[in-house]
């Protein structure tokens, strides 16, 4: 019986000494000799398959105990599917987190080139459904407030004269509940309906604003790139921030939302 040692046995089979070792102590590729006295590993040629095979499965990162169950159990196939299927679901999830990154990089070149303006936003009159939230449940309320706005508005016979939007009296984070109020312009006033529904006048304000382009989801930064603006221009928030819908859900795809993100400031500052 011709014995290899394991450094050469390395080299021929493309897995390194530590590898060989460890598949040695774990029962996967045993060593057909171990010198009692230097502790030396030897193996035989006709191990060299089994170490291709080794060496090729952790290639396409199959685990060990797999490689194990494939080499010396009775349904290879099976292994094999299995983690095809374990491969094919890391794909979709690195690619879910490719399109992710690829969106951030995306909107932060889309911040740095975006302009944060100062508007005056006339006063209005409302229909407004206000309601505490929370983090988890702040995208379900948005809608079905408005939904509620909606149904006191035809209970009433009376049209929006506006687009819609959200005041944020308070922003729900992880710890603190959120308030926030869905409101759409009409002419005159609506009676109280029970509801929750109410008419609310606004007074003028002056904000900074900037549009976000895509999803909802994805506001954080165009948020972050005002309150920026803000601070670096020594305003202060004076009132809720407000979210102007110009369109929706039901009209256009996430990416092609638009909606105005509005901060009440005061008129100090420098612009």
């Amino acid at each position: 019986m011709t014995l290899i040692p394991i450094g050469r046995f390395a080299k021929v089979s493309r897995l390194s000494v530590k590898s060989l070792r460890n598949y040695d102590q774990s029962g996967l590729l045993p060593a057909a000799f171990v010198d009692p006295q230097t502790s030396y590993r030897y193996y035989r040629l006709e191990q060299l398959a089994r170490a291709d095979a080794i060496r090729s499965l952790r290639m396409v990162d199959m685990p060990l105990h797999s490689i194990e169950e494939l080499l010396d159990g009775d349904d290879p196939e099976r292994v094999l599917t299995s983690h095809l299927v374990a491969l094919q679901s890391q794909r979709d999830e690195l690619d879910q987190m490719a399109q992710q990154l690829q969106r951030r990089i995306n909107r932060r070149e889309y911040i740095m080139s975006t302009e944060i303006t100062v508007k005056a936003s006339p006063p209005v009159v409302v229909a407004a459904y206000r309601t505490a939230t929370t983090h988890d449940e702040i995208f379900s309320d948005i809608p079905n407030g408005f939904a509620a706005v909606m149904a006191a508005l035809a209970e009433a016979e009376v049209d929006p004269v506006g687009v819609p939007f959200t005041l944020f009296h308070q922003a729900p984070d992880a710890d603190t509940d959120g308030d926030i109020a869905m409101c759409v312009p009409i002419d005159g006033a609506i009676e109280h309906t029970g509801n929750g529904v109410e008419t609310v006048q606004i007074a003028a304000e002056t904000t900074a604003s900037v549009l976000h382009r895509g999803s909802y989801a994805d506001m954080g930064e165009s948020y972050a790139a005002v309150a920026a603006w803000i601070h670096e221009r020594g305003h202060r928030i004076v009132g809720p921030q407000r979210e102007v819908y110009l369109n929706s859900p039901a009209e256009v795809a996430d990416e092609g939302l638009l909606t105005e993100i509005h901060f009440a400031i005061d008129s100090d500052g420098e612009g």
